[in-house]
């Protein structure tokens, strides 16, 4: 039976707060798993939809040394710094006429600094080099600060973007 699946990477737990979310929406649609990208497979022979999000680490997606980086800075606790959503990125074999969509989270100042690429422009240039379908834009969920908290309203608007693409991708049929 086709599913969805939602992986993502997060650091201080906003970035699966987002996911948690965007899973809760889509499954009024399809069945979803949410799983961490060190704890996701590489192999996704009945997956319908994924959706993928992590947060946003010096314009981009986290790498080791940023991962290290917010340890050393902000004393997050990663197990493995080596591993992060970029690193399962390079890893999964999708199937073929795989709808995809991705997400970030992010700051929102300073404003200059907004403007520049992000994680989730990566995200999707990684998906459509596996050959998934990007089904809808990019979406972007603001947290305060580098620790968090969410912004008022981003789960909801997490909730409302994964209801969108459950129906995006069931009325186009499998």
């Amino acid at each position: 039976m086709p599913r969805a699946l939602v992986v993502y990477e997060s650091v201080f737990g906003d970035t699966e707060r987002i996911a948690r979310a965007v899973a809760d929406g889509i499954a009024g649609r399809l069945p979803v798993d949410v799983v961490d990208a060190g704890q996701a497979p590489t192999e996704l022979a009945d997956v319908q939809l994924l959706v993928v999000g992590g947060p946003t680490h010096a314009f981009g997606m986290p790498s080791e040394a940023t991962r290290k980086g917010a340890v050393e800075q902000y004393g997050a606790e990663i197990a493995d710094p080596s591993a992060g959503l970029h690193e399962w990125l390079d890893a999964v074999r999708l199937p073929p006429h795989t709808d995809a969509a991705a997400f970030d989270t992010r700051m929102d100042h300073p404003k200059l600094i907004t403007k520049l690429d992000h994680a989730a422009r990566t995200e999707e240039k990684l998906l459509r080099g596996l050959g998934a379908t990007l089904v809808a834009p990019a979406e972007r969920f603001i947290v305060l600060d580098a620790k968090g908290p969410l912004k008022d309203g981003e789960e909801d608007r997490a909730r409302q973007w994964g209801q969108a693409l459950g129906e995006l991708v069931t009325a186009a049929g499998p």
